[in-house]
């Protein structure tokens, strides 16, 4: 199996898969080799060092040229892939450079470089700190020094400024190092794709959760997914939004899961809606108010709330609804994400949260926390999953998107 670094970066020769590329649109090595401007011998030790890298039979060698596997086919397509997310940060390059200089020429660009120089850029760019960066990867200080200063050289620019807490990406070292990951999230599928088609699904999914998905959406998918496939690795991100949507744009997570915000076919994130969910008002068992047949949002007036942050989906859906009763808002609220921060609040006081009921869903069994009787009409809010547009999922990715989808469904069936 092939090594990833500690950012997943894996231990692959670019350049032998930008040969793998050539010769699989070519079917051709004495094409590929022309268009490379490489020998025909050095072409074919690419793709057949590369083969003993995988492990796999790429290419049939026939009379009339060479015919991409479906292994290769696979690996191809992702190769291919992570050479146009490379090429889009040539293109960003002309806009930043200094000089009229071809990007064309800059190995950055066309894919024809290490791969441990990449690896030593991106882990500087993630710590922000040299010796951080050797450390992550064991190896010297000079090392990391000497791959970023070359690609700098190339570039005739700065990726980095250097500070007394350590270092700051420059303005394009920040696009560069995403379109980097990006390449390199491919190539990992790619890896996987090929071990999905002998039947083993492996690898990992990095899923960010919003609030509404951390009880019972997101738990109950992962659950689904390593009953089936236990040799798939997940991690959960949680955070705000715009820091999750950076990290999904730059192929640090695969997906987010949670309230989902507008998007149009000019974005390169899309969204599916899984279901509609309503808001409601939530209060510990024993409130005085729980045995009430029925509430107005006025009869709340004296309490103090829990909510999220006013400029979240569901605090605006707040706001508009206490604009459409002619309530008043709430002074001195207490704003928070977090479900377990609410749930303490509300064990330990008379204070109301709003929330969704299935964010409480074992508290709700237990005895804990309970829906106070109060119609909050028109807070009915999208959640579903949010993906990069144009990158397919890994194989591990797509069983995960299968199970959360299900679990969606079983949330429905709960609500009739």
């Amino acid at each position: 199996m092939i090594h990833l670094d500690p950012n997943g970066i894996p231990e692959i020769s670019l350049r032998q898969l930008r040969s793998l590329v050539f010769v699989s649109e070519s079917r051709n090595v004495t094409k590929a080799a022309k268009l490379l401007n490489r020998s025909q011998t050095a072409i074919t030790k690419a793709i057949t060092d590369l083969e003993l890298t995988v492990g796999k039979k790429l290419f049939d060698r026939t009379s009339t040229g060479m015919l991409p596997t479906t292994y290769g086919e696979s690996l191809a397509m992702r190769a291919n892939k992570a050479m146009d997310e490379l090429k889009a940060a040539g293109e960003a390059y002309k806009e930043h450079a200094k000089s009229n200089r071809c990007c064309d020429n800059i190995p950055i660009f066309s894919m024809d470089i290490s791969h441990k120089r990449l690896s030593a850029f991106i882990a500087l760019f993630q710590v922000r700190n040299i010796q951080r960066a050797a450390d992550q990867l064991s190896i010297t200080k000079a090392a990391i020094y000497s791959s970023v200063r070359q690609l700098e050289d190339w570039l005739n620019m700065k990726l980095f400024d250097s500070g007394p807490r350590g270092v700051t990406p420059t303005h394009f070292g920040l696009i560069l190092a995403q379109h980097v990951k990006l390449a390199f999230a491919e190539i990992r599928h790619g890896l996987d794709d090929i071990a999905n088609i002998d039947g083993i699904t492996r690898g990992s999914v990095k899923v960010g959760t919003l609030p509404y998905t951390r009880t019972y959406l997101t738990p109950n998918a992962i659950n689904k997914l390593l009953s089936h496939y236990p040799d798939i690795d997940v991690s959960t991100h949680e955070g705000a939004y715009p820091a999750m949507e950076s990290s999904l744009r730059s192929g640090d997570i695969d997906l987010i899961i949670g309230a989902v915000r507008p998007t149009d076919n000019s974005m390169d994130i899309q969204t599916e809606i899984l279901f509609d969910d309503k808001l409601a008002v939530i209060a510990r068992k024993q409130h005085p108010l729980m045995n009430k047949n029925k509430l107005s949002l006025q009869d709340l007036s004296q309490y103090s709330w829990v909510l999220p942050e006013l400029h979240t989906p569901s605090g605006k859906l707040f706001t508009e609804t206490m604009q459409r009763h002619r309530c008043d808002m709430p002074e001195h609220a207490i704003y928070t994400s977090s479900l377990s921060m609410v749930r303490g609040l509300l064990l330990s006081s008379n204070r109301v949260a709003l929330l969704s009921k299935h964010q409480i869903h074992y508290e709700k069994i237990s005895g804990l926390l309970d829906v106070l009787p109060v119609e909050m009409d028109d807070t009915y809010r999208p959640i579903g999953i949010t993906m990069r547009r144009y990158t397919k999922p890994s194989p591990a990715a797509q069983k995960f998107l299968h199970y959360l989808r299900e679990v969606a469904d079983e949330l429905g069936n709960l609500d009739n």
